[in-house]
């Protein structure tokens, strides 16, 4: 499945191996992610945003050409406006750069726009230094170790059944997560994957290391 890249401003280079596009991938930059784009050689196919992290003074006249310039008075974020930007050029496999950390209301926002992904059928992965995040909707999904993170599950919705989950050190087998008690915080591989599958609700995936 070829990825739509979204870089935003918080990204500072991590995890650039998954978030360098592939071939017939398209990379979007938001506002000053574009900045960190350029630092690390990555060349946009898209820029997007009302400017108000990074002056519109940096843009070069080639950049301009490719660049979609918001105004500051809007009702969607600029990655919202980003996911949009992609899922119009047909992609439906998203992954975003800085899209945790600072600002805890646009984390929130952007576990939201990966809500909404999941129940359109598409994946919406948020990374950064310390975490790769989604949410997904009931399924079956594997999980291949990654070295020196947790796994954990979080119900994104009021409840989730029937959650299957093995190769862990606690397995689940047709549990209910509710979002009044993070059950599933903090758990660990002990396979080479990880299996998950459940029957209902929508659940938020955290894949994390300590600082």
């Amino acid at each position: 499945m070829h990825t739509c890249i979204i870089i935003a401003a918080l990204w500072a280079g991590e995890e650039q191996a998954f978030l360098t596009p592939g071939e017939g991938g398209f990379l979007i930059c938001a506002d000053r992610g574009y900045e960190a784009a350029k630092r690390f050689g990555l060349r946009p196919d898209l820029i997007v945003g009302d400017f108000d992290s990074m002056p519109a003074g940096f843009l070069t006249e080639e950049d301009r050409g490719r660049t979609l310039f918001l105004p500051r008075l809007k009702d969607d974020t600029d990655t919202a406006v980003c996911v949009a930007e992609g899922r119009k050029r047909g992609y439906r496999d998203f992954r975003v750069g800085g899209g945790l950390g600072g600002r805890l209301d646009h984390t929130a926002a952007n576990l939201q726009l990966a809500a909404d992904c999941a129940l359109r059928g598409e994946s919406l992965w948020l990374c950064d230094a310390q975490n790769r995040a989604t949410v997904l909707a009931p399924g079956s999904y594997v999980f291949p170790r990654i070295p020196g993170r947790y796994l954990s599950l979080l119900a994104f919705t009021e409840a989730a059944h029937g959650v299957r989950l093995t190769g862990t050190r606690w397995p689940l087998e047709g549990a209910v997560l509710t979002q009044r008690r993070p059950l599933g915080v903090s758990n660990e591989w002990t396979a080479e994957e990880a299996r998950l599958s459940f029957e209902d609700g929508l659940l938020a995936v955290f894949f994390s290391t300590d600082a």
